[in-house]
């Protein structure tokens, strides 16, 4: 009973995870642009509201990691090597984004410049696959 909630749990943190990096991306990103035509001024503006999506999304980001590494190391995913192998695949998939969202913030702070696009379609591919993964361990 108890690891199939870890399991539930798990594909609820994911879903949370990546529909809030959903929401950013085509909500927030687009509407700051068009509020904010000033390079500068958005850009103000996306480190406050960073800072607040910070003040969730790093716990969360932290209970996944830790539900996962849970869930392997006492055997809460479903038995085999697979379920083990795509909670492994979850963290390092948790790892890729991070960088590149870190990645990605590094170059959307510089005023005026252009952050390209593969970041923000890497970091979408990956998110996929870590609802994958989340989704296949169970």
């Amino acid at each position: 009973m108890a690891l199939s909630l870890l399991s539930g749990l798990n594909i609820l943190l994911v879903g949370l995870w990546v529909g809030m990096y959903l929401f950013t991306t085509f909500v927030i990103s687009p509407a700051f642009t068009e509020l904010f035509p000033d390079a500068e001024v958005r850009c103000s503006h996306r480190r406050l509201v960073g800072r607040h999506y910070a003040r969730v999304n790093g716990p969360l980001t932290a209970v996944l990691g830790v539900v996962a590494l849970v869930m392997i190391f006492t055997g809460g995913a479903a038995p085999g090597l697979r379920s083990e192998v795509l909670l492994w695949a979850e963290l390092l998939l948790l790892v890729l984004i991070g960088g590149t969202v870190a990645l990605y913030v590094r170059r959307a702070s510089v005023a005026g410049a252009a952050v390209p696009g593969w970041i923000t379609n890497m970091t979408l591919g990956a998110s996929v696959l870590l609802c994958v993964a989340a989704v296949g361990a169970a």
